[in-house]
């Protein structure tokens, strides 16, 4: 499993935003938030399996269904600047591995992403990405 810290600071180091936090459980309520630079939470989801319709206790078949661990990055900005901040946010993750030993074989990829919330000004956004786990060799 990869910390949560690496996107953090992959994000950090690969945008120009620095307001970036491992997020809470906590409701963030748009209305009274600040937003002049973007406010970016990333957190873990869970792992899913590649087939998910496969459950079993075979060691050997296990190798075959790989894990993907699932992180969101939600943010919140302006609402002018919303295809920026999504733009940068991907380019910084686009090709990027935590397994730099493995990175033709797993690197962090999109999976989708949709909008939780928005005000005339503000818009609250999440997008979900992947990262394949190396098999065991």
């Amino acid at each position: 499993m990869i910390e949560e810290s690496w996107l953090v600071n992959l994000l950090k180091e690969r945008t120009s935003y620095s307001n970036i936090v491992l997020a809470d459980d906590v409701a963030i309520d748009l209305i009274h938030l600040s937003v002049d630079t973007p406010r970016i939470f990333v957190g873990t989801v869970g792992i899913k399996l590649q087939y998910p319709e496969t459950f079993f206790a075979d060691a050997y078949k296990e190798l075959e269904n790989q894990e993907l661990q699932v992180f969101s990055v939600q943010f919140i900005c302006k609402r002018s600047d919303l295809a920026t901040v999504r733009n940068n946010i991907k380019i910084a993750y686009t090709g990027q591995s935590p397994f730099p030993l493995d990175s033709n074989y797993s690197s962090v990829a999109f999976m989708e992403a949709s909008l939780v919330a928005k005000t005339s000004t503000k818009v609250w956004f999440q997008e979900l990405l992947g990262v394949v786990m190396p098999r065991i060799s």
